[in-house]
């Protein structure tokens, strides 16, 4: 977090201001939920940071949108598979410009097993799982400690999930419309190859982020999200601001590669 960029202290500013409005309905009889809404906006500016990253407004304008949802008493998702999805966009763009290290690997095994009790973490964990084994594939390795991870993290948040019943019976009665938009976003995104990224790892050496690996991230997320809102059903709606964001993504996008054809 570089405070002198100014995206990042307009960040900081959304943040604090949710906050400060979070507490203060909370002691006016809000639910304590309430207090979680700054952090749901710091996460839905870091997804957006992963799979958008050449672009500052779609970062801040989901944390701002997510914030007034929030604070408004707009159904959130689960906090911690929402971190998953980030962390799995994390892995496969490779935003660190480095390989994961063993220590590295482990974390996310670790983290990814973690969230597996809800449907949405499984989802999530699973996604890590699979972010783990295409970074590994997209550096054209073969490495028997990320397919170890990769294995373990798919397996160990499948058995959290099936332990703690997060998987539902029968399948559940699905919101059709928060279902037909994620996968129309997720379907725009898979079909669209995103513009040539101008933005560097934040690595010692310089270096343009990967466009591949860009639109595989950005695909991983949307299918996720669109198999998250078909196994949460009624829940779905938890997923609103997540799906807005991925569709913040596509218009920037669009209006990344419209400017390169004019140039």
């Amino acid at each position: 977090m570089d405070f002198r960029r100014w995206s990042n202290i307009a960040l900081a500013a959304i943040v604090l201001v949710s906050a400060g409005v979070a507490v203060v309905l909370w002691l006016n009889g809000e639910p304590g939920a309430i207090a979680l809404t700054p952090v749901y906006a710091f996460l839905i500016w870091a997804l957006l940071r992963e799979i958008d990253p050449d672009h500052d407004w779609t970062a801040l304008l989901g944390a701002g949108v997510t914030a007034v949802w929030g604070l408004t008493g707009g159904p959130l998702t689960s906090g911690l598979a929402l971190a998953g999805l980030m962390v799995a966009a994390r892995i496969i763009t490779s935003t660190t410009g480095r390989r994961p290290l063993l220590t590295d690997l482990a974390g996310v095994t670790v983290f990814g097993i973690a969230i597996g009790f809800s449907v949405a973490g499984w989802a999530a964990g699973f996604g890590i799982a699979l972010a783990i084994y295409l970074d590994d594939r997209l550096s054209g390795d073969n490495r028997l400690a990320a397919i170890a991870a990769s294995a373990s993290t798919a397996i160990g948040t499948t058995v959290v999930a099936n332990s703690s019943g997060a998987f539902p019976e029968r399948l559940p009665n699905i919101i059709q419309g928060v279902a037909a938009v994620a996968g129309i976003v997720a379907l725009l995104i898979l079909v669209r190859d995103p513009a040539e990224p101008i933005s560097q790892v934040d690595a010692r050496h310089a270096a343009f982020m990967d466009r591949v690996r860009l639109h595989v991230s950005r695909s991983v997320v949307g299918i996720l999200v669109f198999l998250t809102a078909i196994l949460t059903g009624v829940r779905a709606d938890g997923l609103i601001v997540v799906i807005a964001a991925l569709g913040l993504a596509v218009v920037s996008n669009e209006i990344a590669l419209i400017r390169s054809r004019d140039l």
